[in-house]
């Protein structure tokens, strides 16, 4: 079977209900995580995009990161306006800078903040991808509008929150 190359991006929460390293279900979510960048890549996937936002964003880029060690693959960070990190902890800024690092393209939207600009970014993501790989709860937001846009122009979408909590619930 011939692989058609395609694009790939991330939405998710910015918190999670639990540690994203230390907890159980942390490390069941990085396995998980690195299991849909390896079955994308299978697929044909030779290009992913972040939008760069703390939380899911960042993890997601780092595990691309990762599996650029082992794959052809580009990361490509879509970043809604110079300086969106500036409020940031020192260690949420610390990751977005090292992803940046690693990043084969960044395209920034705006010099600076506007009305709009994230779900500038977010669209900008799907319009852009054929596979969305998300952390969606279902509470309203912006992850909730980029996937209902995502399932609006048919991306394939994988959301890791399912499997990653009723992994969790079996396990307590």
């Amino acid at each position: 079977m011939s692989k058609t190359p395609f694009s790939c991006c991330f939405s998710g929460h910015r918190t999670a209900p639990f540690s994203w390293t230390s907890s159980y279900e942390g490390h069941i979510f990085q396995i998980m995580l690195a299991k849909a960048i390896n079955d994308a890549i299978d697929a044909g996937c030779n290009r992913f995009y972040s939008g760069m936002a703390m939380g899911f964003d960042i993890v997601a880029a780092e595990a691309v990161i990762e599996a650029k060690n082992h794959h052809n693959v580009e990361l490509i960070a879509i970043i809604p306006f110079d300086g969106q990190e500036s409020k940031w902890s020192k260690e949420w800024k610390t990751r977005h800078d090292a992803v940046l690092q690693a990043c084969d393209d960044t395209i920034t939207l705006n010099k600076s903040y506007v009305t709009g600009c994230y779900h500038e970014r977010n669209r900008y993501l799907v319009d852009n991808s054929q596979r969305l790989i998300c952390f969606y709860s279902g509470k309203s937001g912006g992850t909730r509008h980029t996937h209902n846009y995502a399932e609006e122009k048919g991306l394939n979408i994988i959301n890791l929150w399912k499997d990653v909590t009723r992994i969790g619930k079996q396990t307590n």
